[in-house]
């Protein structure tokens, strides 16, 4: 007889627990405690099949699909014969049965089955798509000022050398939108097909943050005219553009803050910020710095500017996605009110938080945004590849947990990202390792998710905490440059690849000499993938799928090899940082 930790069983109808998908079919979940049943059930009925509820219910599989030192996270996923739902679990554990619906656990596989103390679905109303380009898409991060300069007719402002290494903000190197309109040919070539890039609005930092003009390209970065030629040319080669709108603080130069600060409490703009005399400023502040006075997003005439300022954008340049600046910080509503705003003039716009933390609050109901940077799956990734300061049993929970944490739907359109204009880069995080810094980008690109490459990385490029991180791009270092090699390669393997883009999720094999092991599974593909998290080379026999375990060889797609099958069993021996992907 297992030991049941009662406790642990635990369902939400809600959010993660209990949700519809776009295609009409419905998702259910369930924790329990690690290795405590043997099966597990979802009986569904209807609303309105009394008085016979439970007799006639439909009863559905539910399998383990995540799994974290401590809990088990079942899941089913069925096509609904009625959209207003009533349903409970069942659960064995050798010759024990527990029955859960929402007024609690009952003991035993005669235990009543009362539709009124079931848990409740009123309506499974099918959730909105995500816009389909972005489904698993290559994303590429650009820092305008460091990306690429290409010299304009009558450019004044003098800026710093290509070679400097002022990298401080005060600094500017001139970087500007002719030069990423340059670049084109070479991120489509390297396979991203969505572009993101921090702000370009008029501001006296090279970062941009501290916003002065929320209608005007700054004029060292080039025009509006710029900006839409930009955006047309991407367009043209298969490629979108989100911006960065920083919305929670502008900057000193902002005209209404301008005219509250000379005219105080008579100023129609006065409440558009947070004027208090017992902040050392006077004023709230993005952090604590001066320059970054915060914004009042519940004042309904500031709300309305920055609206006009999101529509202005995607209607004049046809942007196709807003990236917004410390969102949990923003008044919520406003983000709804942004997020129809967004629908109504791109409907295949997308949206994206800057949250460092758990975005369900943001993400999961679908009224606010679509995507958020995701910081959690991140510092797995640094923890395990880089410092190597977890074992690889707790990388695997931890990523198991951060992809519990979302709907498919939501899991296939968040940012991933190795490294930012606000982080070290991936290279220096690992110490200057690049083969550390490759098995990083193996596992972002076959994990679910829009992978970011943060402009540069692809070359090698090291670089620490902000503002070393934002050296100007290494042009000179493209060609014959393995790190571009290997990212190139993942960026088209995955656009060849459906199952890498939009399938599920689900841990293989976690060995102890460091070779981790996990599936990409459509219903029409699957793929295995494995890669080398230790600093040693590592040899085992891996035991294969059922789907592959008849097959005679499977082929690589990363080397273009062949492995031989063996009694259901493939021979892996992979070098520090590689990676098999296997179909």
């Amino acid at each position: 007889m297992r030991n049941v930790n009662f406790g642990s069983i635990y369902h939400m109808p809600w959010l993660e627990y209990r949700h519809a998908l776009p295609d009409g079919r419905v998702c259910l979940r369930l924790k329990t405690g690690r290795g405590e049943f043997t099966r597990v059930l979802a009986r569904i009925t209807g609303n309105y099949e009394g008085p016979h509820f439970f007799e006639k219910a439909y009863e559905y599989e539910m399998t383990v699909a995540y799994r974290d030192e401590w809990h088990d996270y079942y899941e089913c996923v069925f096509e609904p014969f009625d959209r207003r739902l009533k349903y409970l679990f069942v659960l064995e554990s050798d010759e024990m049965t527990v029955k859960l619906d929402a007024s609690g656990l009952h003991f035993g596989k005669d235990a009543r089955e009362d539709v009124s103390e079931a848990f409740a679905f009123a309506y499974a109303y099918p959730a909105d798509p995500m816009p389909q380009w972005a489904r698993g898409c290559v994303g590429y991060q650009i820092f305008p000022d460091r990306f690429r300069r290409e010299p304009a007719p009558g450019d004044k402002e003098k800026v710093e050398p290509w070679t400097s290494s002022r990298v401080q903000n005060e600094f500017r190197f001139g970087g500007n939108l002719r030069g990423v309109i340059k670049a084109v040919p070479y991120l489509k070539e390297l396979g991203v097909t969505l572009l993101y890039s921090t702000p370009m609005f008029l501001s006296d930092t090279s970062h941009r943050y501290n916003t002065f003009d929320y209608f005007k390209i700054d004029p060292l970065l080039g025009t509006e005219d710029d900006l839409r030629e930009l955006c047309d040319l991407l367009h043209e080669n298969g490629m979108r553009l989100v911006m960065d709108g920083v919305f929670n603080h502008s900057g000193l130069g902002f005209a209404p803050f301008r005219d509250a600060i000379k005219k105080g409490k008579q100023s129609k703009y006065y409440n558009w910020f947070f004027f208090d005399e017992k902040m050392p400023h006077g004023y709230h502040t993005f952090g604590d710095w001066k320059y970054m006075p915060k914004l009042n997003l519940a004042n309904p005439d500031c709300a309305k500017y920055f609206l006009k300022v999101g529509k202005y954008w995607i209607d004049k340049c046809h942007i196709d996605g807003w990236r917004l600046d410390v969102s949990p910080e923003v008044w919520p509503d406003f983000w709804r009110q942004y997020k129809k705003m967004m629908r109504q003039a791109n409907p295949d716009s997308l949206m994206i938080a800057e949250c460092w933390d758990d975005s369900r609050e943001w993400l999961t109901q679908g009224d606010m945004f679509d995507s958020t940077m995701h910081y959690v799956l991140s510092r797995a990734i640094w923890s395990r590849f880089c410092r190597h300061d977890i074992s690889l049993k707790e990388f695997d929970h931890l990523i198991n947990r951060a992809t519990m944490l979302y709907p498919q739907r939501t899991q296939e359109v968040l940012w991933t990202f190795l490294g930012s204009h606000d982080t070290q880069r991936i290279r220096t995080r690992a110490g200057g390792d690049v083969r550390m810094a490759c098995a990083s980008a193996f596992f972002q690109f076959t994990y679910l998710g829009i992978p970011i490459i943060y402009y540069g990385d692809e070359l090698g490029m090291e670089g620490g905490d902000d503002p070393f991180c934002r050296f100007p791009m290494r042009w000179d270092d493209v060609k014959g440059n393995p790190v571009h090699e290997h990212f190139q390669k993942l960026a088209h393997i995955r656009a060849a690849v459906p199952a890498l883009r939009e399938g599920s999720f689900r841990t293989w094999a976690v060995e102890e000499n460091g070779l981790y092991a996990y599936l990409r599974q459509t219903e029409e593909q699957t793929v295995l993938c494995a890669v080398n998290t230790a600093l040693e080379p590592v040899t085992a026999r891996m035991k294969l799928p059922e789907k592959m375990c008849t097959l005679k060889v499977l082929h690589d797609l990363y080397s273009g090899k062949t492995i031989p099958v063996e009694d259901g069993e493939i021979r892996v021996s992979l070098a520090v940082g590689e990676g098999l992907i296997l179909q």
